[in-house]
């Protein structure tokens, strides 16, 4: 099998999505042809990192999961833009794939150095071709994942978080306010990450101790007096207190509900492919409104939670937005194969040059 590194394993972060997307990422690479020997996690940085420099120059290709890191010229987004020039360098072919691209000027400089880029929406596609760089659509990883629920009885409303702590504080102030027979219920999208061994095991006590952590902090949520949410503590102990920890567990709990109100791009995806109407605010980037155009669901954007959670129970999926996102996620799983079949003859054209 071909040989190549993940960079920018976001796994490592406490978030149901990410574990998801990195899931995805390892599955369709293998049956590609390709094996992830080894991944550098979320802000590692890789140019401080003998072992990693070393495996680098012996790769067939580096994949870049460019996920909500690159826009507004982030510094983690231009430890990648490097990674790119340095791959280019070597002659290894450096793919972006699964990337947001938005408000960039200085990593734009190192979007050619990029083999190829694949962009989650059109906002993101136009954006890079406004530079002069080319780019394809594959729609979110997330949206190539098929989750075994089903034949649930659905009841209630959700409602969930943003990564903005002013949307975030929004949403407790919108649950204080509520009739107290109005059944909505808070969930957060937060898990603990699994901790490194195999290839991954020189991680291992950097994660057990990052895990150690977020453990303390989730036991500390659901014991003594309710956190506040007036700070940023407080709303994150609240994200602990309601989470799910099971990814399995936490995709049921969404299929079971009538209803998702969120401020997060990754629980509108999982909206999706769990077949949960949802309405969606913005987030910090415009990953959410690409997302909502490219599934035909841009009118359920809405700008607070009272709006969403007073339009939710009138708009259930219409025959025609079904349709459409069954289309669009059939869509996104055969663009997600395209891309990686695409990525391991571009290794397999390199490693015969």
């Amino acid at each position: 099998m071909l040989q190549a590194i993940l960079f920018n394993d976001t796994s490592y972060d406490d978030h149901h999505g990410c574990q998801l997307v990195i899931r995805q990422i390892r599955a369709l690479a293998t049956e590609a042809g390709i094996h992830i020997a080894h991944a550098s996690p979320v802000r590692h940085d890789w140019t401080k990192d003998r072992f990693l420099l070393e495996r680098v120059a012996e790769a067939d290709v580096c994949i870049v999961n460019g996920e909500g890191t690159m826009h507004d010229d982030a510094p983690a987004a231009m430890m990648l833009g490097r990674l790119a020039r340095h791959c280019r360098k070597l002659g290894i072919p450096c793919v972006l794939i699964n990337s947001v691209w938005q408000n960039n000027q200085q990593l734009t400089e190192f979007a050619g150095d990029f083999s190829q880029i694949f962009v989650r929406d059109d906002l993101s596609r136009e954006a890079l071709e406004l530079a002069g760089v080319a780019s394809e659509v594959v729609p979110d990883l997330t949206l190539s994942f098929r989750p075994a629920v089903g034949g649930l009885v659905r009841h209630g409303l959700i409602i969930n978080g943003s990564v903005l702590k002013s949307v975030q504080q929004q949403l407790w102030e919108t649950l204080s306010q509520l009739p107290s027979d109005m059944d909505v219920r808070y969930l957060s999208i937060r898990t603990i990450p699994p901790l490194r061994h195999g290839s991954e095991g020189r991680f291992f006590f950097k994660s057990l101790k990052a895990n150690a952590k977020m453990l303390r902090h989730r036991l500390g949520s659901r014991l003594g007096r309710h956190p506040d949410a007036s700070s940023s503590r407080g709303l994150g102990r609240l994200r602990w207190r309601y989470s799910v920890q099971s990814t399995a567990d936490f995709l049921r709990t969404i299929s079971a509900a009538e209803g998702v109100v969120t401020g997060r791009f990754h629980m509108a995806t999982l909206c999706m492919i769990t077949g949960t109407p949802f309405m969606a605010l913005s987030s910090n980037t415009h990953k959410i409104e690409g997302l909502l155009k490219q599934a035909g669901l841009s009118g359920r954007l809405c700008e607070s939670y009272t709006e969403g959670l007073s339009r939710l129970p009138a708009q259930p999926y219409s025959e025609a937005e079904r349709a459409g996102l069954e289309r669009f996620l059939e869509h996104s799983l055969a663009a997600a194969k395209r891309m990686f079949a695409g990525i391991a003859r571009l290794a397999s054209d390199a490693q015969n040059k």
